[in-house]
């Protein structure tokens, strides 16, 4: 039965259920009125014979007819008239102490004898009661009052008795009032089941909760399946959903060693296992204290590709306003993780520094070598010989000092590169005699300091081939130290302008034109990302000095 009610339609299914609970609701609420109705019937008849025992047990005349020992002509009529008004009285009797009747509402009935043995408490003086016995005409109600002389002495009882027939009579009179009250109920509960079953059929767009179920596991399915977390949360923070890739970024665990997964309903869907988001109802900023949702949930104002660090991982984040005309907004968070894309970008460049190392030397080399040539053609072979031996290769001393003091091979490589790219621009690219660098002192990875160097170096090139300073020179000083490692870049450029100053580690701000200002940006990055200082000494005509600073809280402020 129930394999075949959950094959019914939606419609169907919410039909026929509603329909159920009502007419059970109805059953019950009829059957408490009515046992109510009867109860209280039963209650006001109770009442009224008890009443009318009482008043008959009070008359003189039935009281004189007692003590005579004999009917009363006058009684009888009295009593008939009251038994004829009465309108819920079938029978009046009355008894003296050894059961005779001496009264009945059926005149042939006096004179008889009562023999049921329910008299027996009231001749006893008990108060007043109400039994059910049977007589000649069936089941019946009868209250039973002691009649007492003018001394107090029982001389007898009075029954005062309904017939149950009566008051089921009374009740088939109200019943079908009830019934009618019931059908016009159960009219109002099918329109109100049609209706609510419209309007959940719109609100659920005609879709079976099955197919919801299946839609809503295959978009999971779809979401889990992207390289990008994805968060979403409401305007408090809290996080209503997030796929795995996000949970995974920020290593999010069980809160218990083994956590159950839940099941879905036998529906269609059975066997396949949901594991409900282990961020969801958390706050987001417990995880990734960077994020800005309720400055865009404000604003309603999207922030996208937002470069930012997260545990050394640089992310570019992107917030975006969701349902913001609604009663609860959502933040939809889309997250890249970049860090081992920039890490290969960063072995690239150290690649490409590499490689303009081999070119100024073979750009030098072949130089050295055409003048050499020119001398020996024509015949000026002693300055040849000189040449070679007076040639104070600046490349060559230069070489050696940064081997010397930079031992760390590929920081060193990046160095000479961009001295011999230098050399070829007419830069004088130095590095200072005290550096010192040891990869095993270094406070970052090697490819984050490639970045910075490169980029640093990069800048100061720009800027002197840009401007025609007097002195085109760079001075570069590397120091590393056991819990210290700082970084200078010094050039004799034109400066930095004043208002540059506070923008100028912002994505796409520089003073060499459009399209520019990448390198600044990055450097910045990864300074905050390993948790260092930078800062700038600039002088408009004089040049500019970078100074990089990384530190372990363990060891004492930085010296050079």
């Amino acid at each position: 039965m129930m394999q075949k009610f959950r094959k019914l339609s939606l419609e169907s299914q919410l039909f026929f259920s509603f329909m159920a609970v009502s007419v059970c609701l109805l059953l019950l609420s009829l059957s408490i009125t009515l046992f109510s109705t009867i109860t209280r019937q039963r209650q006001e008849i109770d009442k009224n014979i008890s009443a009318l025992a009482a008043y008959v047990a009070s008359m003189d005349n039935v009281v004189s007819m007692l003590e005579n020992g004999y009917p009363d002509g006058s009684a009888n009529e009295e009593l008939d008239s009251l038994s004829e008004n009465f309108p819920d009285l079938n029978v009046m009797a009355i008894y003296n102490t050894t059961g005779l009747r001496f009264y009945h509402t059926n005149r042939k009935e006096t004179g008889e004898t009562f023999v049921d043995g329910e008299e027996e408490a009231i001749l006893k003086g008990s108060q007043p009661y109400i039994t059910i016995g049977y007589g000649t005409n069936g089941s019946q109600r009868r209250a039973f009052h002691s009649i007492r002389n003018s001394d107090g002495a029982i001389i007898g009882f009075v029954i005062a008795s309904v017939f149950n027939t009566y008051i089921s009579e009374q009740i088939h009179e109200v019943f079908p009032t009830y019934l009618l009250a019931a059908m016009v109920m159960l009219l109002v509960s099918i329109l109100l089941s049609h209706g609510l079953v419209s309007l959940l059929r719109d609100s659920l767009m005609g879709h079976h909760p099955t197919e919801l179920l299946d839609l809503y596991l295959r978009q999971d399915t779809v979401l889990n399946a992207l390289e990008e977390g994805l968060v979403a949360t409401d305007s408090t923070g809290s996080v209503v959903y997030a796929n795995q890739a996000a949970e995974s970024l920020f290593h999010v665990l069980p809160e218990t060693p083994e956590d159950p997964p839940s099941v879905s309903p036998d529906d269609g869907t059975s066997g396949q296992e949901q594991t409900k988001p282990l961020m969801e109802g958390r706050t987001f900023r417990d995880f990734f204290p960077e994020s800005q949702a309720d400055r865009v949930l404000a604003s309603g104002t999207p922030s996208y590709h937002r470069a930012c660090t997260c545990e050394n991982r640089r992310l570019l984040v992107s917030e975006i306003p969701a349902d913001t005309q609604t009663e609860h907004p959502v933040i939809l968070t889309i997250i890249n993780d970049q860090t081992e894309m920039e890490t290969v970008m960063d072995e690239l460049t150290g690649a490409k520094a590499m490689l303009d190392t081999l070119r100024a030397f073979n750009h030098e080399f072949l130089n050295k070598l055409h003048v050499i040539l020119g001398y020996l053609q024509t015949g000026q072979t002693e300055e040849a010989i000189n040449f070679i031996i007076n040639s104070n290769l600046v490349s060559s001393q230069s070489i050696r000092q940064t081997a010397d003091c930079l031992r760390v091979s590929k920081i060193c490589a990046l160095v000479i590169g961009k001295m011999m790219h230098a050399a070829e621009l007419g830069i004088l690219l130095t590095v200072s005699p005290d550096s010192r660098c040891l990869e095993k002192d270094l406070l970052l990875p090697v490819e984050n300091y490639i970045t910075i160097v490169g980029n640093l170096l990069e800048n100061a090139i720009e800027e002197l081939s840009a401007g025609s300073p007097e002195i085109r020179e760079i001075t570069l000083g590397i120091y590393c130290d056991p819990g210290c490692n700082i970084i200078t870049c010094e050039d004799t450029g034109r400066g930095i302008r004043p208002d540059l100053i506070d923008r100028i580690y912002e994505k796409g701000v520089s003073s060499k034109g459009t399209n520019r200002g990448t390198g600044l940006f990055l450097i910045k990055q990864l300074v905050d990302s390993g948790n260092g200082e930078i800062s700038i000494e600039t002088e408009p005509g004089e040049g500019t000095c970078f100074t990089i600073t990384f530190t372990e809280r363990k060891h004492t402020p930085c010296t050079m």
